[in-house]
């Protein structure tokens, strides 16, 4: 991916590196990294600019409305919730792969793209990367941005077919998913999260891998290490019976695991940590607690972060605590499970330990 990414916008990138520097818009990252940025912006644009290009802006306007009111709590986020999932069905797309590149491309398509991401409540980081390379091509001459986007979409055909050949293995179920379980989530606010293609699987999936790269000295420098799991990996549902539910308790970091159930994959996790000495907590609300002013202000060590996630939303994660100033690896899920998007009952989740222990710098010998 980088290689071919080099090859066909490597000029591209020197630009908007230079851009950046001229505008002191950013600290410059690597360029891995932004070839990730136009990869993704060629992936959504073939998937979805026809479907943003029939977003109104008033409707992504009320809809990116709602998506910040769904970060509240109670009953404001379950009203918000509802009022999405009505116009949600809108924005999912029923296509399954990527067409040909359009022939004419436009600053106001790529514009319109980045209104139907924030619109979707689900793509919010995607779109604040991109909006660096919105204002980079704002400044340019039309045609050039048209044969900038036309190279930027071709990456992404070019990716959409050499990924379904190296990670294609790890993703035959989801056509079958689309097309038997997702008639299903019509008028569900997840819907858009659910209904995403394999070509972003695949993407997400070198997503991770790319930006672990990029952080990789910076984590391992960090004097304390932190693993972040999703509650879809415990064994015992946080909504459960009394008797059964999760003993969790709440820290200003996220929930700690209380030993309740031997076989728990996070209890197992919880004690693996106390062997290799890295600490485990349940996905915490807020990842701000985490940031090295707030770890400062309470006298603690600068944190390395390992964040556990389903494919469809590490690199949001990884980019979250980027911002942040927070050194990250990223390790996927084996599978998805929880109830709230993939299953009824929901499926406790998994991971490779040894991928953990080899993220963490753990010598396990």
């Amino acid at each position: 991916m980088i290689a071919q990414g080099e090859q066909q916008l490597g000029a591209l990138v020197d630009s908007y590196l230079a851009f950046l520097r001229e505008t002191r818009g950013e600290a410059v990252r690597t360029r891995p990294e932004y070839l990730l940025e136009l990869l993704v912006m060629g992936v959504l644009l073939c998937l979805y600019g026809n479907d943003a290009m029939t977003l109104t802006r008033p409707t992504a306007r009320l809809l990116g409305r709602l998506a910040d009111l769904g970060e509240h709590n109670g009953w404001l986020k379950k009203v918000a919730y509802l009022a999405r999932g009505l116009f949600a069905f809108q924005l999912h797309s029923t296509r399954t792969s990527m067409p040909v590149p359009l022939s004419i491309m436009s600053m106001d398509q790529l514009r319109r793209l980045l209104d139907w991401m924030e619109a979707t409540g689900r793509l919010t980081q995607e779109a604040q990367r991109l909006h660096g390379w919105e204002k980079f091509l704002a400044a340019v001459p039309i045609e050039q941005v048209r044969q900038c986007l036309q190279a930027v979409m071709a990456y992404a055909a070019w990716f959409e077919h050499r990924s379904l050949e190296a990670l294609g293995d790890y993703t035959p179920n989801v056509e079958q998913f689309l097309t038997q379980s997702l008639p299903g989530y019509r008028w569900r606010e997840d819907i858009v999260l659910c209904s995403r293609k394999r070509v972003e699987y695949h993407l997400n999936m070198v997503g991770t891998e790319i930006l672990n790269r990029a952080l990789r000295t910076l984590f391992l420098s960090a004097a304390k290490k932190v693993v972040l799991v999703p509650p879809c990996m415990r064994t015992r549902s946080e909504d459960d019976q009394q008797e059964l539910r999760c003993q969790a308790i709440s820290t200003p970091f996220g929930e700690r695991c209380m030993a309740c159930t031997p076989g728990c994959r996070v209890h197992q996790l919880t004690r693996l940590g106390e062997k290799y000495h890295f600490e485990v907590f349940i996905l915490a609300d807020d990842l701000r607690v985490f940031s090295s002013p707030s770890l400062q202000l309470q006298g603690q060590q600068q944190i390395g972060i390992v964040g556990i996630s389903c494919v469809l939303t590490n690199i949001q994660g990884g980019w979250d605590v980027r911002d942040l100033g927070i050194p990250a690896q990223g390790l996927l899920l084996d599978y998805c499970g929880c109830r709230y998007h993939w299953h009824k009952q929901g499926i406790p989740t998994d991971i490779d330990i040894h991928q953990l222990l080899q993220l963490l710098g753990v010598n396990s010998g």
